[in-house]
C-alpha cells in the first residue's frame, strides 16, 4: 500500500505531510517542519536531502508518492476567456490562447496551467498560471538531489483549496475567501461553491528567515532569471517598496505617486513584489501596518467581486496568521464569520499532540499536497508537462523493455524461419524415403499396399509372412513349406549304416513326407535277417536321426524279418517359422 506526501518547500522552510489514504478513511500520520541550514548552496542541497530522507525513510519500505508545490508568487497569474467549453480542446490550445496575455515571455519557456473559473454556452473564464520552464526544472533536480520525484507539481494556493475542500465539506457553499499568510508573503484564494475562482499572492513585509533561500530569485513574473540561490533586493525593489507604503498609508497619495504607482505593470509588479518578499534584510514590520495593508489588498484586489456579491466566510491559515490572530480583526472588518483553518481537527490523524498543533498551525498547503498525491485535490494543476512529464516507474524501464521485446522478437522470428527451414528440409528428405521404399516394394511384389497412406515397412513383412504361411497371431498357415527331401533319405540310410555291427538291410520302400506338418508321416520298409539285427539298426537311427522320431514294427518275413518303421518330424522342426 503506498502512502502520499506533500512537500512545501518556501525559501528556508519545509514542511511535509504524510497521509494514509484508502476508499473507506484518510489519515494524516506524519508531520514534519525543518529549517535548510548553510551558507552555500552545496550545504544547503545536502541539509534538505537530509531532512527528506530523514522524513520519508521513517516509513519503512512502503511506497511513497510525492506532490511539490512552487510558491504562487513565481508564476504569473492572468484571467482570459477562451471560446471553448471543452476542456481536452482548452487544453490544446491555451498556449495559443495565453500568448497574447504574456507579452513578456516567449511562450516556448513557460509551462502553462489553467483552471476553468465559469463558462457559458460557447466560451469559458480561465484563470492561468504561467511558469518558466527553467523554474521548474531547478524545483525538480532540486528535490532529486534529495532522492524525490514527484509525481505532480503545483502552486501552494491550490494546494491550500484542496485542504479547506477536503477538511471542511461543510464550507463547500457560497464563496469563501482563503488567506494563507505566512511570513514574507500572503497568498489569496476565493472560491464559489467549491471552485476556486482567483488566486493573488503579495508581499505582507514579515521579516521572513534570513537564512538564504534555497530556492531561485526568480520572480512571479514570466520574465524572472534562475541564477543562483541566494537574492539581493535591487534598486527598483526598494523603490517599489516605497510607492507601496505610500499608497498604502492613510494620507492620500500625491499626483507623483500615483503616476508612480499607475506605470507599474502587472509583470513588474509580482517581480518586484517577489525580490521584496526574498529578501533577507527587510526590517520587521509593524503587526497593525501589516493587517492594514491586507485589509487594503483585499479591497484592492476583490473590490469588484465584492460589491457584485458579499462574502459568506474567511479562512486563514498560516503561522503568521495565527501569530497575528487575524481571523478575529477579518471578522469584525468586514462583519462575515472568519476562522483558522485546522486541518487536523476535521481530518483524521494519529500523530501526538505537539504534531497535530503544528499541522493546524502551518500545515495547511502540505497536508493539501499529500491530498493532491491520494486523488482527492480540488484541482488537477501540474506543471509536470512537455520534457518535465512524469514517468512512473515502469515508464522509465519501458524503453529498455522496448529495445529487449525487439530483440526477442528478432530471435523468434530468425528461429521460426530456422525451424521453417529444417522441417522443409526434413520433409524432403522423408519424401525421399518413401519414394526409395515405394519403388523397392514395387520392385519386389509388383504392386502397391491397398492402403491410402501404406507403410511400406510393415506392408512388406506382412507379404513376406504371408509368402512363407506365418499369419498374425493365431491365423492358420496358408502355405506349407517342406525340408529337402534328400536331406531326408540321408538321414534315414545314415542312421540305419551306423548300426554296430553293421547291418545290411534289404529295402523294400521308402515313402518320405517333406511337409512341415506335425501329422505328416514318412514310411520306411527294410529286410534283416533276425530280430537281434532289426533291434541294432532301429536303436541307431534313433540316436542318428535329426529329424525323425521313430515307431517300430518287427514281423517275421519267412526265414527274415520285416522291419516297418513310421517316421514323424520332430516338435522341435515342425514349430520353427522356417527362417533358419
Amino acid at each position: 500500500m503506498a502512502l502520499h506526501a506533500g512537500i512545501e518547500i518556501d525559501g528556508s522552510d519545509v514542511s511535509i505531510a504524510v497521509v494514509d489514504s484508502t476508499a473507506k478513511q484518510t489519515v494524516i500520520i506524519d508531520y514534519i517542519e525543518a529549517k535548510i541550514i548553510g551558507d552555500s548552496s552545496e550545504e544547503r542541497l545536502a541539509s534538505l536531502e537530509s531532512v527528506l530522507h530523514g522524513a520519508l525513510e521513517n516509513h519503512g519500505s512502503k511506497t511513497i508518492e510525492v506532490v511539490s508545490s512552487i510558491p504562487t508568487r513565481m508564476s504569473t497569474l492572468r484571467e482570459i476567456s477562451v471560446p471553448f467549453t471543452n476542456e481536452d480542446v482548452i487544453s490544446k490550445t491555451i498556449r495559443y490562447e495565453s500568448e497574447g496575455h504574456l507579452p513578456s515571455a516567449s511562450i516556448d519557456d513557460l509551462i502553462i496551467e489553467f483552471i476553468k473559473c465559469s463558462e457559458t454556452e460557447d466560451s469559458s473564464r480561465l484563470l492561468i498560471s504561467a511558469v518558466q520552464k527553467k523554474i521548474v526544472g531547478a524545483h525538480l533536480e532540486m528535490l532529486r538531489e534529495g532522492g524525490v520525484d514527484p509525481v505532480q507539481v503545483e502552486v501552494d494556493a491550490t494546494a491550500l483549496a484542496t485542504s479547506l475542500h477536503v477538511s471542511r465539506p461543510d464550507l463547500r457553499g457560497g464563496r469563501t475567501l482563503l488567506i494563507g499568510m505566512e511570513a514574507g508573503h500572503t497568498t489569496f484564494v476565493l472560491l464559489e461553491e467549491g471552485r476556486v475562482m482567483k488566486i493573488r499572492s503579495t508581499s505582507n513585509h514579515l521579516q521572513p528567515s534570513a537564512i538564504p533561500s534555497l530556492a531561485t530569485s526568480a520572480t512571479g513574473s514570466a520574465s524572472g532569471t534562475v541564477e543562483g540561490f541566494e537574492t539581493t533586493p535591487s534598486e527598483s525593489a526598494v523603490e517599489f517598496a516605497d510607492l507601496m507604503q505610500g499608497s498604502e498609508s492613510d494620507e492620500d497619495p500625491g499626483g507623483e505617486e500615483e503616476l508612480a504607482i499607475a506605470v507599474v505593470s502587472d509583470e513588474d509588479f509580482e517581480r518586484l513584489n517577489a525580490e521584496m518578499t526574498s529578501s533577507p534584510t527587510l526590517p520587521p514590520a509593524d503587526p497593525e501596518e501589516v493587517i492594514g495593508r491586507l485589509f487594503t489588498e483585499i479591497e484592492r484586489t476583490f473590490a469588484g467581486i465584492l460589491m457584485r456579491s458579499p462574502l459568506d466566510r474567511i479562512v486563514v491559515s498560516g503561522g503568521a496568521a495565527c501569530d497575528l490572530g487575524i481571523s478575529d480583526r477579518l471578522a469584525e472588518e468586514y462583519e462575515v464569520p472568519a476562522q483558522q483553518l485546522r486541518v487536523c481537527d476535521e481530518i483524521e490523524t494519529g500523530m501526538p499532540m505537539a504534531l497535530i498543533d503544528r499541522c493546524n498551525r502551518s500545515g495547511g498547503v502540505s497536508v493539501g499536497l499529500a491530498l493532491q498525491s491520494a486523488g482527492q485535490g480540488l484541482t488537477r494543476f501540474d506543471f509536470r508537462k512537455e520534457e518535465f512529464r512524469y514517468e512512473r516507474r515502469f515508464a522509465k524501464l519501458l524503453p529498455g523493455l522496448m529495445l529487449m521485446g525487439l530483440i526477442l522478437c528478432f530471435m523468434s522470428v530468425t528461429w521460426l524461419v530456422e525451424s521453417h527451414r529444417e522441417k522443409q528440409y526434413r520433409k524432403a528428405e522423408y519424401e525421399t524415403v518413401r519414394s526409395n521404399e515405394e519403388a523397392v516394394y514395387m520392385a519386389r511384389f509388383g504392386e502397391s499396399p491397398k492402403s491410402s497412406k501404406p507403410n511400406y515397412m510393415r506392408s512388406a513383412e506382412n507379404k513376406i509372412s504371408a509368402l512363407k504361411g506365418v499369419g498374425s497371431g493365431s491365423t492358420r498357415q496358408k502355405l506349407v513349406q517342406y525340408l529337402p527331401g534328400m536331406d531326408l533319405i540321408k538321414d534315414v540310410t545314415g542312421g540305419v549304416s551306423s548300426a554296430n555291427p553293421k547291418v545290411y538291410p534289404t529295402w523294400k520302400s521308402i515313402e518320405i513326407n517333406g511337409a512341415k506338418k506335425k501329422n505328416g508321416v514318412s514310411t520306411v520298409i527294410f529286410e534283416v535277417p533276425d530280430a537281434a539285427s532289426g533291434e541294432r539298426v532301429i536303436t541307431a537311427l534313433e540316436q542318428r536321426s535329426k529329424y525323425f522320431n521313430i515307431e517300430d514294427d518287427i514281423k517275421p518275413a519267412g526265414d527274415r524279418k520285416k522291419v516297418t518303421l513310421k517316421l514323424k518330424l520332430k516338435s522341435s522342426i515342425t514349430e520353427t517359422d522356417g527362417r533358419r
